[in-house]
């Protein structure tokens, strides 16, 4: 089995040295590709700048903006794949008019906002009978509201299983974490422990169900 997995944060330039980002470590990503590739499944991973050294024994692909990690993960997808986790915080917005160069500090600066691509969705676009994993993040909801919000999120990107955690609890780069596995047909799930428990019983699912 081929499978693919996107991690980390992705930046979103203003000029040419700042940009702006988010808190993820990439932990889930990576943890994931260690399990499948334990397993003996064939992994790779398409990494946003991170911290924590990635795993071995698989294909790395290392990208920066969101723009990058969507077409990377899009091409390397074309080659076949059985499964698709897209683990990655991918930045909801990017800059318009990035500056080329530096801009001078002085006086204020006002940054306009337009929202990104969704990988998930344009997955399914392209690969209708591909096996996708979505995340999805919500900051200090009710158990209720994060399963209502992934199941939304799972129905209008047709997606196979959706995990969701809560970012307000459990933030990003911490070892210990708590989410909701979700697919079709009404499937929750909840999975307490270190991010290798939660990937374990992913891929658990992938091979049961892919």
């Amino acid at each position: 089995m081929r499978i693919l997995v996107t991690s980390g944060p992705t930046r979103e330039y203003i000029d040419d040295v700042r940009f702006i980002t988010n808190d993820s470590s990439g932990k889930m990503g990576f943890a994931v590709a260690c399990e499948a590739r334990d397993r003996g499944l064939d992994v790779c991973v398409v990494a946003g700048p991170t911290l924590i050294k990635p795993p071995t024994g698989v294909e790395l692909i290392s990208v920066k903006t969101s723009d990058e990690m969507i077409d990377e993960t899009l091409r390397e997808l074309s080659s076949g794949y059985d499964a698709f986790v897209c683990a990655a915080a991918i930045s909801d917005f990017r800059v318009v008019g990035k500056t080329s160069g530096k801009i001078k500090s002085a006086g204020e600066l006002t940054l306009r906002l337009a929202p990104n691509r969704k990988l998930t969705s344009l997955s399914r676009e392209r690969f209708p009978d591909l096996f996708i994993v979505g995340f999805k993040a919500e900051y200090c909801v009710s158990q209720e509201e994060l399963v209502a919000s992934a199941q939304a999120k799972l129905e209008k990107d047709r997606l196979d299983v959706i995990v969701a955690n809560d970012i307000g609890v459990h933030e990003f780069g911490v070892d210990e974490t708590e989410v909701k596995l979700i697919g079709k047909g009404g499937f929750v799930e909840s999975v307490k422990g270190c991010k290798s428990d939660v990937a374990c019983r992913l891929i658990d699912l992938i091979e049961e169900l892919c």
